[in-house]
């Protein structure tokens, strides 16, 4: 799921921001956030983050994670292949996937910047799950506040929602937050 710029002014508003404050925050011009709200130019990510950074810990949301997740999760076995990761991923248009073992509990993650990298190596035919996947990203529990949610977004780009003995739940990406937020 992409982001749509032109909820950066609704979660502006929503943090209480004119866009003169917000560029002063963020250290760009107004005419820049005001032509980023309004669609008419393609800003470079690490603005995009800033101005996320910035909005995202002023907003108060008084709902909790599982009114935000995305379930089922998508997830991949520790043995799947690769090739057949990269398919998941693709038909899903999915960006990260969990990996959990055979008993469903969460073991890692897999990034698609990890396997861009895996890929590129001469052995990547034979690679499985468990050798591209990176550490878990933050968990929260289904009750979490969104606050919480969103501060951890702030630094990650993904939060699984989990219960008991790490059984997945939901996955929480910045997407799906500024999607959320962007519907208040």
């Amino acid at each position: 799921m992409f982001i749509n710029l032109s909820d950066i002014r609704k979660m502006r508003e929503m943090a209480g921001l004119t866009q003169t404050e917000l560029a002063r925050r963020v250290g760009v011009s107004q005419s820049l956030i005001a032509k980023i709200e309004k669609g008419k130019i393609d800003p470079k990510l690490s603005v995009v983050r800033k101005i996320l950074d910035e909005l995202t810990p002023l907003i108060e949301v008084p709902e909790v994670a599982v009114n935000l997740m995305h379930s089922p999760v998508i997830s991949a076995k520790m043995d799947d292949r690769v090739k057949d990761i990269v398919e998941l991923m693709e038909s899903n248009n999915i960006s990260q996937v969990p990996v959990v073992n055979s008993s469903g509990k969460l073991m890692g993650m897999i990034y698609d910047y990890v396997l861009m990298r895996k890929l590129a190596l001469p052995s990547s035919r034979s690679l499985k799950a468990v050798d591209v996947m990176a550490p878990l990203p933050p968990l929260v529990s289904p009750s979490t506040p969104v606050n919480q949610v969103m501060k951890l977004l702030t630094r990650y780009s993904v939060t699984l929602v989990v219960e008991g003995d790490l059984i997945p739940l939901g996955i929480i990406t910045r997407s799906d937050l500024i999607t959320y937020l962007a519907r208040k």
